[in-house]
């Protein structure tokens, strides 16, 4: 039994470093492997503790799910050239936040000028230009915008009308989502709306200034 004590020192020193890391990969790890020491030795009691067996294992089961599910999140994957360029703007999402995006998107390439946004209409859509330009039609003031820029993000973020007549240029490329798809996605992963927002309120921010 005093060997056996052994056990319990070192899987308590592994739980202290582990609370000392921040990534939670490392973190999860940790505590599996300082886990494991503890069912070592319930296992090896002269008579073993099923229960607490059967907690510790559950412990580790759950962990090493959610260590995949962090990694996968964390993971890049296969990205067409248009989709890399656009995850290096989209600095603040994961990979994983990114690839739900993605999966929601739809890419729109103008062979002639189309209207993406109507004054005093609420948009449906809510679009990014990844490369060329849009021309904003407003009462007393018309300009080109673009590439790099939302279209239709002040009415995505306070529900209201479009503010202009927005024309997606002709050759202008541009990624595009359903404002109640899209808000149903971010709804459902509040983590993932913080990081949304924010890019939302930068492009906002750079407009105001550019004005």
């Amino acid at each position: 039994m005093i060997s056996l004590d052994y056990l319990v020192h070192v899987g308590a020193l592994i739980f202290l470093i582990a609370y000392l890391v921040r990534d939670q990969i490392l973190l999860r790890a940790l505590i599996v492997i300082g886990t494991i020491f503890y069912i070592t030795y319930y296992l090896l009691m002269p008579e073993p503790l099923w229960s607490a067996l059967a907690w510790n294992s559950l412990f580790v089961l759950i962990n090493c799910v959610m260590i995949f599910l962090i990694y996968a999140d964390r993971a890049k994957f296969s990205m067409s050239e248009d989709e890399e360029k656009l995850f290096g703007l989209f600095n603040t999402l994961s990979p994983g936040e990114f690839r739900k995006l993605m999966k929601i998107s739809e890419w729109v390439v103008a062979e002639e000028k189309i209207l993406i946004t109507k004054l005093d209409e609420v948009p449906d859509k809510l679009y990014f230009i990844l490369e060329g330009h849009a021309e904003i039609n407003r009462i007393n003031k018309k300009f080109n915008i673009g590439p790099g820029v939302f279209i239709g993000e002040l009415a995505f973020l306070t529900k209201n009308t479009a503010t202009a007549d927005v024309n997606l240029m002709r050759h202008s490329k541009s990624i595009c989502w359903e404002t109640n798809r899209l808000m149903g996605l971010l709804t459902r992963n509040p983590q993932m709306k913080i990081a949304f927002d924010a890019l939302l309120n930068k492009d906002l921010a750079a407009k105001l200034a550019d004005d």
